[in-house]
């Protein structure tokens, strides 16, 4: 099937090899061959790149930035350069390579927000390089025009991180962290990102948040155009297939993708002679398939009675524009109270409350569902004679279980890093902390370090003087999508053990099936056991037509020998006989 193949495609040792034809953290001679094939900097005549020289010098010190350096010269994930490279080809494989590496490197999907002082949020597209340039140009040369100017970026590109690195003096790890998302790393990859200290990450100007997003295909020739759509993607991501699509329910060609995403938020804040300037770097949406069930919900109040006139809702067809769409529209009531405030910080606030919805919505919505697929796998164990004799076994419900086994716990760390990095900031005036430094972070800390252990008691951070109320309140939907991710993961361990329990009693019955053919079988050889002893008795005689009387003697002879061959087994079958056995043995020996 396709969707094992899919699953287990990873696994393959040819696959996994390819990831480590550059090489791996253990050779680095393999890896600096594989680095010189794809340098651009001393071949590169006509462009110069500043920030990616400052990368490349940095990455001696610090090696967890070689990756992004590597990411900026092949254009993708190194691991992709098997694909693109050129050399060693013929001339128009060489050709169409070339041209899919200045397509990634030049990709730019940007627009920048500028929110004025006023409340106004103006947008302005750039398609290109050289209108980003243009745009961070504005940027620069502005004196206090604006509270925030905002560029919001769909996926990463060379001549991107060039612009924005280079213009706004960006720390590298800012687009290094958002790269890839991996679950976990394995012990030969050298794009693993160290960790890092909450003593050295309060220093931050960035924060980044992670989540899940679901998508329907409708058969799996469509899930897998969504896999190769995302392989089109610059940064790493793919949908995986959740292996859930087998309930009496569903449409058995359809899947359910599920993606792990990253969004990261970079601010620099305003100064006596500019305003703030934030970059917000967002995952690019596979337009195969659909979102599950309706998507989120739209967030403004429905009109009433009589109205004429709707408001237009989001486009709905990727996260970039449904953000977009809901910043420009975003002007929380408590903008134009601040505004003559000191410390001037709400405007940072307003798309991070944008982004946080738009989050917080996709949690709830995976919560949905992962409640849906336990809920079918309780229903499949109790029910076992309406949903399991369809061709389902019980083993299927298990695999389904270690899937969720295997995620629950990854989603919750997602969401305990998202209520301690977020909803604190910014607390003070010239760095986004990422950790538990300020006093709205500190109860978050203390419950939810040991979110891997039995359930905490969560609840809603404590208010800031320099906190903004709309932005954590968002926190109590976090921590209820939070509390949902706990219990699923007890009713999965319980529904584990009751599953493997129900696995081990159904064992047991059809041992106990065996059993009694196998005793079927012992009584039927008995029963001729005689019978053959008698006819290998009789067979000495050569002359066949002199048997007759062979044959009734040999039946009133092997009958009632076969008759009491039987009940001479029964008898030492019967439990009162070893019963009987038993006490003679303890008569004798007492």
């Amino acid at each position: 099937m396709t969707t094992k193949k899919q699953i287990y495609s990873f696994f393959r040792p040819e696959l996994r090899d390819a990831s480590y034809a550059t090489g791996d953290v253990y050779t680095p001679d393999k890896v600096l061959e594989a680095q010189k094939e794809w340098d651009i900097l001393s071949t590169s005549k006509e462009k110069k790149y500043p920030y990616l020289a400052h990368v490349k010098s940095l990455s001696v010190t610090w090696p967890h930035l070689r990756l992004l350096a590597d990411f900026m010269e092949v254009s993708t994930t190194p691991t992709r350069w098997g694909h693109l490279r050129t050399e060693g080809k013929d001339s128009e494989a060489a050709k169409v390579a070339e041209e899919a590496r200045n397509e990634r490197a030049s990709r730019t999907t940007v627009t920048r927000l500028d929110y004025s002082k006023s409340g106004d949020v103006t947008p302005t597209e750039c398609k290109t390089p050289e209108q980003l340039i243009s745009a961070l140009k504005d940027v620069s040369e502005s004196k206090d025009e604006h509270e925030l100017r905002l560029f919001v970026v769909e996926d990463l590109s060379r001549d991107v991180i060039e612009a924005l690195g280079s213009s706004l003096d960006i720390e590298p790890a800012f687009f290094r962290e958002h790269i890839a998302d991996y679950a976990w790393y394995n012990i030969r990859d050298r794009w693993q990102d160290p960790p890092n200290l909450h003593v050295v990450s309060k220093k931050q100007r960035w924060l980044q948040l992670r989540w899940v997003t679901a998508r329907y295909f409708n058969t799996s020739d469509s899930f897998e155009r969504g896999v190769k759509e995302a392989e089109n993607f610059n940064c790493v991501r793919r949908p995986d297939d959740d292996v859930n699509n087998k309930a009496v329910w569903d449409d058995k060609n359809a899947i359910v993708g599920i993606t792990r995403t990253r969004a990261s938020f970079w601010l620099r804040h305003a100064d006596a002679n500019r305003g703030a300037v934030g970059v917000l770097l967002l995952d690019p949406t596979i337009k195969e398939g659909q979102p599950l069930w309706y998507g989120y919900r739209n967030w403004e109040e429905t009109p009433g009675v009589g109205t004429t006139e709707y408001p237009p809702g989001p486009p709905r067809d990727s996260l970039y524009n449904d953000f977009i769409f809901w910043a420009k529209k975003t002007k929380p009531p408590q903008y134009a109270k601040s505004h003559s405030s000191k410390k001037q910080t709400l405007p940072a606030h307003v798309p991070v409350e944008t982004l946080l919805h738009l989050i917080c919505a996709e949690w709830l919505t995976i919560a949905d569902y992962i409640r849906t697929r336990i809920g079918q796998i309780e229903w499949e164990v109790s029910i076992p004679d309406h949903f399991l004799n369809k061709g389902i076994g019980i083993d299927e419900a298990l695999k389904k279980l270690h899937v969720w086994r295997r995620l629950v716990p990854l989603y919750r760390e997602m969401l305990s890093d998202t209520l301690q990095r977020v909803f604190h900031f910014p607390c003070h005036a010239h760095e986004i902390h990422g950790s538990n430094s300020c006093s709205c972070a500190s109860h978050h800390n203390s419950s939810t370090t040991n979110t891997s252990a039995s359930a905490p008691a969560l609840g809603p951070p404590a208010p800031s003087k320099n906190l903004n109320r709309q932005l954590i309140s968002y926190s109590d939907d976090f921590t209820r999508v939070l509390s949902y991710m706990e219990e699923y993961q007890s009713r999965i361990d319980r529904l584990t053990s009751v599953v493997t329990a129900i696995i081990s009693i159904d064992d047991s019955r059809r041992g106990q099936d065996d059993n009694r053919n196998v005793a079927r079988l012992t009584w039927l050889a008995t029963f001729f056991i005689p019978l053959s002893y008698m006819a290998s008795l009789f067979s000495m005689q050569s002359d066949v037509s002199l048997l007759v009387g062979t044959y009734k003697l040999y039946f009133e002879t092997a009958l009632p020998l076969a008759v009491v061959s039987l009940g001479l087994a029964w008898v030492l079958t019967m439990p009162w006989f070893h019963g009987w056995v038993a006490g003679a043995l303890k008569k004798i020996r007492g």
